[in-house]
């Protein structure tokens, strides 16, 4: 009985989701919400739950213990500075592209870039188109901005992306609302929203269309750790998508 016991113990130890040990750059903070976008290795970015949230800065490059949610977020059960970098790299889908800023995609987290003023009539032609996965370099600023240095096209496939934000409910449609977007996708009618309501705080995870379409492809509340990692969410075909943690460093170069 004692034998059986103990092998029940390192079963369930062996089941649980384990932390594993990280490092990256912060790329945004989002202290309402809790929710901390850090590079996480060369070019992916993640989202993390975290405390730590509202004493983090932009460019800051933090050590953490985390572990991945269902909905493919990471939880931090500790997360710590260990320096500070002025240089950041990352990839994104390419959401938004103004004169004086570029919006883009990146693990869920809206990001978006300040530009520079000087741009020609030439090189505007060549530069990235909005639903084009980008290559980003970034000078991170004073007031915890990001100045454009370098975006390049990765991919002009027809990638998809994510966004955290707000949630509203429409007629065939939803809109997720971030700090600096509001994205209208179309929903399939194979999706369940039932057991969401206006105003809650979600991540939604789409397709892009040739046309330029955006398709929920993926909904799941993102409240808090505990909601991130439940199972009601809906991907509108019952399969469930649990994603890999990933170490490593990223993001740019300390001081």
């Amino acid at each position: 009985m004692k034998r059986l016991a103990i092998l029940l113990v390192v079963t369930a130890a062996l089941l649980a989701p384990s932390a594993a040990l990280a490092s990256g750059v912060v790329l945004k903070v989002q202290k309402a919400t809790h929710l901390v976008a850090v590079t996480n290795g060369k070019t992916k970015v993640s989202l993390v739950h975290s405390a730590a949230a509202s004493r983090l800065k932009v460019g800051e490059r933090v050590a953490m213990k985390a572990r991945t949610l269902r909905n493919g977020t990471l939880a931090a059960s500790s997360m710590r500075v260990i320096g500070r970098t002025h240089k950041v790299h990352f990839r994104g889908l390419l959401l938004k592209r103004s004169g004086v800023r570029l919006t883009v995609s990146a693990g869920g987290a809206i990001i978006a870039l300040n530009r520079g003023a000087a741009r020609t009539t030439s090189s505007a032609g060549d530069e990235p188109q909005p639903g084009t996965m980008v290559d980003v370099t970034a000078t991170v600023t004073d007031d915890d901005e990001l100045d454009e240095d370098d975006v390049n096209t990765v991919s002009a496939a027809n990638p998809g992306g994510a966004i955290e934000g707000k949630l509203t409910l429409g007629t065939g449609k939803i809109t997720v609302v971030s700090e600096h977007m509001a994205l209208v996708l179309n929903v399939p009618s194979t999706f369940d929203l039932s057991k969401f309501a206006n105003g809650d705080e979600v991540l939604a995870k789409f397709s892009q269309g040739a046309d330029g379409t955006l398709t929920l492809t993926d909904l799941s509340g993102d409240e808090n750790a505990q909601e991130a990692d439940n199972d009601d969410g809906d991907d509108g075909d019952d399969n469930g998508d649990n994603g890999d943690h990933g170490g490593g460093g990223g993001g740019g170069d300390d001081d």
